[in-house]
């Protein structure tokens, strides 16, 4: 895949998590979608601070090796 159909891809993608969110209600939701096809290698897009991505990335890694989930909170509707 060449860079800009990468590119092309990865805004299509972002704006299709945008339009289910808004489907299912949820105001301006911050996320990353992260892209891979070789473990060592991956691609993101994002709508918010790479900043803020890096430390959620950090933290969800963690998350993820030291198999811990976090609870759904009570007050949260379910779709």
């Amino acid at each position: 895949m060449t860079e800009p159909e990468l590119q092309r891809l990865c805004h299509m993608e972002g704006q299709a998590v945008e339009q289910v969110a808004a489907a299912l209600s949820v105001e301006k939701p911050l996320f990353v979608l992260l892209l891979f096809n070789d473990p060592k290698v991956a691609q993101y897009v994002c709508n918010c601070r790479r900043e803020d991505v890096i430390k959620a990335m950090r933290e969800c890694a963690l998350r993820l090796e030291g198999r811990q989930d976090v609870p759904r909170s009570e007050g949260q509707p379910r779709p």
